[in-house]
C-alpha cells in the first residue's frame, strides 16, 4: 500500500481513542444526517415546528487553535422537523462574504499569511456548505465557487491564495474520488474528509515555510564562503514587511552563528511596514542573535545611499510572473536598480513561496489604488488643509499605488521551499499552476 493510499485510509478511518474529538465529530455528523432524513420524512406529514437541530459539529478547538482556523458556526432556526436549507445557505453566504471582505481590507498581512487564512476559511466553508448540498457534485461546485471568490478578493495579492487553494482542492478531489468510489457518501462525510485534509495541508505549509528559511540561510552561508573573505559581516537591504523575509532572517541568525548582520530597512511608506518589520525581528531575536544584528531604518528616498553600502537586496514577492518578473511593494524596483548600478558585484535575491508564481498567460488584475489620506496622514495639519481643496478639485494628485514590477533581468535567484530557482525553474512551476487552474477552475 503506497503512502497516498495509507493517508487516504487514515482520513476515512482515523485511529482515535475512545471519546476523542475526531470520533465524536464523526458521530455527530452521522447523527445530524439521520435527524435530517427523519425530519424530511416527518415534514411531509406535519406542519408542526420543533426546536433547532444542531448543525454539523465544527472543527475541533484543538485544530482551530493549532492552525488558526476560522470557525463561524451559528445555529439556524428550523421548522417542520428539518433544518432550513435557506437558513444554512444564508449562513454559508454570510460567512463567504465576510471572508472576502476581510481579504479586501487586510493591509497588514503578507500574501503568505493571506493564503493560510483563505485556506482556513475554505475548510470551514466546505463544512457549512455540506448542510445545504444534496450530493458530492453540488458540494464540489460550492467549494470551487467559494475558492474563486476568495482568489478574486484582492487581485494584487491573489497569486499565493490562488495557487494554495488550487493545490488544496486538487488533493481534496483526489481523496473524494478514492474514498467514495461508489458515490454513496453524504456531503457531511465528504466535508469531514476535506476538513481533515486541509488541516494537514496547513501543517505542511508550515513545514514548507521552515524549509524556505533554511534554504535562504544555506544560500547566505555559500555567499559568505565565496564573497566575504572571512570577514563574517554581511549587509542586506530590504523593505516592506514580509513574514517570509522575517523568518528567513531569524533562521539565518540562529543557524549562522558566525555571521554579523547589518540590516538596512527602508521605512516603506505610507504605512511604514519596514519599521514594523524591524520591531518584529528585534522582538523575536534571542539576546545572542541581537548582539550580532545591527538594524538601520532609512527613509525611502535614501534608497541609493543604502544600496551603495549593501551586498544583497532582499525582496519578498506578492506575485511572480511565468517569465520571472516580480511584483512587490513600491520601492522594490528602485532598490534593485540602484544596487545593480552602484554596486555591480551585488545580488538581488527574491525570497518567496513557490505559490507566488502564477500560471503562464495569467492576466494581472487592476492596479491597486489607495486613498490620498494614507500619504496625507504623515503631513502636518496646516499642509493638509492647504492642499485638500486642490486635491478635491483635481488640480493636485496624490500617488496611491502600492505595488510595482521588478523585471527578471535584475533578479539573481528565487529562493523557495524547493530550493533556489532560476527563470527556467519559475517557468516550469508556472506551467504546473496553469494545468491545475484549468483542471479545477475550468
Amino acid at each position: 500500500m503506497d503512502s497516498y493510499t495509507q493517508n487516504a485510509m487514515a482520513l476515512e478511518f482515523p485511529e482515535s481513542p475512545e471519546g476523542s474529538v475526531d470520533e465524536q465529530n464523526e458521530k455527530n455528523c452521522r447523527w445530524a444526517r439521520m435527524k435530517r432524513r427523519i425530519g424530511r420524512s416527518l415534514a411531509s406529514r406535519s406542519s408542526l415546528s420543533v426546536s433547532s437541530l444542531k448543525p454539523l459539529t465544527p472543527i475541533s478547538e484543538t485544530d482551530s487553535a493549532k492552525h488558526s482556523i476560522r470557525v463561524a458556526y451559528t445555529s439556524s432556526p428550523t421548522t417542520a422537523y428539518a433544518p432550513s436549507t435557506a437558513c444554512h445557505h444564508e449562513q454559508y453566504t454570510q460567512h463567504l462574504n465576510e471572508a472576502v471582505s476581510g481579504i479586501k481590507h487586510d493591509f497588514v498581512s503578507g500574501a503568505r499569511e493571506m493564503a493560510d487564512s483563505a485556506l482556513s476559511t475554505l475548510s470551514s466553508l466546505i463544512v457549512t456548505a455540506a448542510l445545504t448540498a444534496e450530493n458530492k457534485s453540488e458540494l464540489w461546485q460550492m467549494a470551487v465557487s467559494a475558492a474563486k471568490e476568495l482568489c478574486a478578493a484582492r487581485p494584487s495579492m491573489n497569486a499565493a491564495i490562488t495557487s494554495c487553494l488550487l493545490r488544496a482542492l486538487d488533493e481534496v478531489l483526489q481523496l473524494w474520488d478514492m474514498l467514495d468510489e461508489k458515490r454513496s457518501k453524504a456531503p457531511e462525510d465528504l466535508a469531514a474528509i476535506a476538513r481533515r485534509q486541509l488541516v494537514r495541508i496547513l501543517e505542511k505549509r508550515k513545514e514548507a515555510g521552515i524549509r524556505l528559511s533554511e534554504n535562504f540561510a544555506e544560500r547566505l552561508r555559500a555567499y559568505c564562503r565565496q564573497r566575504l573573505n572571512n570577514t563574517h559581516t554581511l549587509t542586506l537591504l530590504t523593505l516592506s514587511n514580509s513574514s517570509t523575509i522575517r523568518h528567513s532572517i531569524l533562521t539565518t541568525l540562529t543557524t549562522l552563528r558566525f555571521l554579523h548582520l547589518n540590516l538596512l530597512i527602508l521605512e516603506s511608506r505610507p504605512r511604514f511596514e519596514g519599521t514594523s518589520m524591524a520591531s518584529q525581528i528585534l522582538s523575536s531575536c534571542s539576546a545572542e542573535a541581537r548582539a550580532r544584528l545591527h538594524i538601520r531604518i532609512l527613509p525611502d528616498c535614501a534608497v541609493a545611499t543604502a544600496a551603495k553600502d549593501a551586498q544583497i537586496v532582499l525582496l519578498g514577492a506578492d506575485r511572480i510572473s511565468a517569465s520571472g518578473d516580480v511584483s512587490n511593494k513600491i520601492g522594490s524596483l528602485a532598490a534593485a536598480m540602484c544596487i545593480k548600478s552602484l554596486n555591480p558585484k551585488s545580488q538581488v535575491v527574491v525570497v518567496s513561496d513557490a505559490d507566488k508564481i502564477v500560471a503562464t498567460g495569467a492576466v494581472e488584475g487592476p492596479k491597486e489604488a489607495h486613498p490620498e489620506s494614507e500619504m496625507m496622514d504623515a503631513w502636518g495639519d496646516a499642509l493638509r488643509r492647504d492642499l485638500q481643496g486642490r486635491i478635491d478639485n483635481g488640480s493636485v494628485e496624490v500617488f496611491g499605488e502600492w505595488f510595482e514590477w521588478v523585471p527578471a533581468e535584475y533578479v539573481d535567484g528565487y529562493v523557495t521551499e524547493h530550493g533556489t530557482l532560476d527563470t527556467e525553474g519559475v517557468e516550469s512551476v508556472a506551467g504546473e499552476v496553469g494545468e491545475l487552474r484549468e483542471k479545477i477552475f475550468g
